[in-house]
């Protein structure tokens, strides 16, 4: 859940593809043309590509879950729980443990992170923490999983280290890619890529916020931003506001119908890994607004991928492919 108002933005361009170029803060149209690039998930008769998905368990977060947990070209390799997001680490653990049992899937190893953010840290707003605690429509299943004792920044390093073409989704604050990236540089860089929903780029601001991944730990998304593993960046702008009606799985229509989010970030996000061609980016040094929580800012030629838009058919159209896949 990344912001408490349905946004204008959204609402005039359903279908992002056809919107005219954004502009940036200094008014001028910037280059949205650059395709999001090759795919890093599996090709025909590929291994499924393996994951590791670091999470703060919103009602978005538990679609993009399911989503990834139910995809032909993706393996989830482990999931880590961010504590600087919604949740701390025993009601996580709860939470994520009733979506695997209403997935009937196999769970993966989980690892909590640390619920100290950086300086500049503000907290999600109270009422939606309160909502993720209540399973958000999956209820949830005490002592269904157990922690790993290592903390998820070593996990997410260990299988950097040991697995090749790994990729870490961020879904939440990104405290714990920030701490991997500093206190094991070397995994870090081993990495395929790191794929996130952070920021906003033309999105309006509310309360002093743009989006609240980044403004809940902002020096973790600088640390981020300053690494050189390839990053792309989904910001809350991009994404289409709408329900993804063709995600039938049970579990899935719970949480909708449990939820009422202008639109599901995180979901929109990790599609835009599996089917890239669902978006187009701008390649740039993308630095933190001063004032503006969670703006990002193009600042000269860099490596740093922000989507601008992505197109709603597309989207659903993966949405049907994973729900059909059984």
């Amino acid at each position: 859940m990344k912001r408490a108002t349905a946004v204008a933005f959204l609402a005039s361009c359903a279908v992002l593809a056809g919107c005219s170029a954004p502009a940036d803060l200094d008014g001028e149209t910037t280059e949205v043309g650059l395709p999001l690039g090759p795919t890093p998930t599996a090709a025909p008769g590929q291994d499924p590509t393996p994951l590791v998905v670091d999470t703060d368990l919103g009602a978005d977060d538990l679609l993009a879950l399911t989503f990834l947990l139910r995809h032909p070209d993706v393996h989830v390799r482990a999931i880590t729980i961010t504590a600087t997001g919604f949740l701390d680490c025993d009601t996580g653990l709860d939470v994520l443990g009733g979506l695997i049992s209403a997935l009937d899937a196999s769970p993966p190893p989980v690892a909590c992170g640390r619920s100290n953010p950086g300086p500049g840290a503000r907290s999600f707003p109270a009422a939606w923490a309160a909502a993720a605690a209540t399973g958000s429509g999956i209820t949830p299943d005490a002592g269904a999983l157990t922690a790993s004792p290592e903390p998820a920044a070593q996990l997410i390093a260990g299988l950097a280290q040991s697995t090749q073409g790994l990729v870490l989704v961020a879904l939440g604050p990104l405290t714990n890619v920030a701490d991997v990236a500093m206190q094991h540089p070397q995994d870090y860089a081993k990495l395929a890529a790191v794929h996130a929903m952070a920021g906003s780029v033309s999105g309006p601001i509310v309360d002093g916020v743009a989006e609240w991944n980044a403004a809940a730990d902002p020096a973790a998304l600088q640390t981020v931003l300053g690494a050189h593993t390839p990053l792309t960046l989904v910001p809350e702008d991009a994404v289409p506001q709408a329900n993804p009606d063709t995600l039938t799985i049970p579990a899935a229509r719970a949480v909708i119908a449990a939820s009422t989010l202008p639109a599901w970030w995180d979901l929109a996000a990790v599609a835009a890994l599996v089917a890239p061609q669902a978006g187009r980016a701008q390649t740039a040094q993308w630095v933190l607004h001063p004032t503006a929580a969670g703006r990002l800012v193009p600042d000269g030629d860099g490596p740093v991928r922000v989507v601008r838009s992505l197109d709603g058919a597309v989207l659903e159209a993966e949405y049907a492919r994973v729900s059909a896949s059984g």
